[in-house]
């Protein structure tokens, strides 16, 4: 690659690390219709996807729906003290995710989602400590989902839903002081719901649905997200007992979802009185079994 550059030898050598690294992703990842990049005049921060600074350094490799259809290359560690953001999603991208990737420290944004990823979550997830938002849903990854985790202090948003995940859900939420949405939906994730992230009081949508959770809701869900939840679902699990009896004034919720599972207390009358064409709140959407459900609204509208 380098041999075949019209800048060789003219550039410095960060300039053309810069060129072969990205070069290297390209082809790892098969970039369709890449030759005119390789042997072109162009500076490599106008590149496919491609975004520097202005001290020419990479801060973004956005590829998404770009028809790629290979791996992930280890040489994207290379970009390790100045890449942000990474965006290979909506493709059809193959293997694990690579040592190199966790690599990058500096991470703020990363999109993995919509691709057939497979492989585990490695515990060096916690090498990002900078990300705000993962998005690695709708793949194929396996085995548990790390407890380093946890340790992304600055996470927005943690985005699981749709691949094979198995084991308890991590149980230290409670440090992530800016988790506002997190959807672990549609994995094969047993235990129980972990109290912890009634302590993430910035949480405004949680989806832990269609999985395999028992045992009872925690009473503090009553106050999760700190009264300000506006999406909760957890049906289509193996939850016990019940919704927690004093649910608070929740004024925002607008969806609460816990049918398909073996609950049988009632729900509670706060919840109720949360209907929205009752004026007293925004509830658009509750789910639940006939048999637990008594509010006027679950009327046509609860599951048998």
């Amino acid at each position: 690659l380098l041999e075949q550059d019209p800048f060789r030898g003219s550039l410095s050598t960060s300039r053309s690390m810069n060129r072969y690294t990205i070069a290297v992703i390209y082809l790892s990842l098969r970039l369709p219709n890449i030759a005119a990049h390789l042997v072109g005049q162009e500076n490599e921060c106008s590149w496919t996807g491609v975004t520097c600074d202005a001290a020419g350094d990479v801060i973004k490799i956005d590829l998404q729906n770009s028809r790629l259809a290979g791996e992930i290359p280890s040489e994207i560690q290379y970009f390790a003290p100045t890449l942000e953001h990474v965006d290979f999603s909506e493709n059809n991208i193959v293997g694990s995710i690579p040592d190199g990737l966790y690599s990058l420290r500096k991470l703020i944004n990363l999109y993995l989602h919509n691709t057939t990823l497979t492989g585990t979550l490695s515990p060096k997830v916690s090498n990002w400590a900078e990300l705000n938002n993962l998005y690695l849903g709708n793949n194929e990854l396996v085995g548990e989902v790390p407890k380093e985790i946890t340790m992304l202090r600055k996470l927005r948003f943690l985005i699981l839903h749709a691949n094979k995940f198995n084991g308890n859900i991590p149980s230290s939420f409670n440090e992530m002081k800016n988790l506002f949405y997190l959807d672990l939906s549609y994995n094969d994730l047993t235990g129980g719901l972990p109290e912890s992230l009634s302590g993430c009081t910035k949480l405004r949508h949680a989806y832990l649905d269609h999985n395999k959770l028992s045992g009872p809701i925690p009473s503090s869900y009553g106050r999760l997200g700190g009264d300000w939840i506006i999406d909760l679902t957890m049906d289509s699990n193996q939850l016990t007992g019940g919704l927690p009896s004093k649910w608070g004034d929740r004024k925002k919720l607008l969806t609460l979802k816990v049918q398909n599972n073996n609950l049988r207390w009632e729900i509670p009358k706060d919840i109720c009185q949360q209907w929205v064409l009752d004026g007293n709140g925004e509830l658009v959407e509750l789910g639940a079994d006939c048999n637990i459900c008594r509010c006027d609204f679950c009327r046509g509208r609860c599951y048998s």
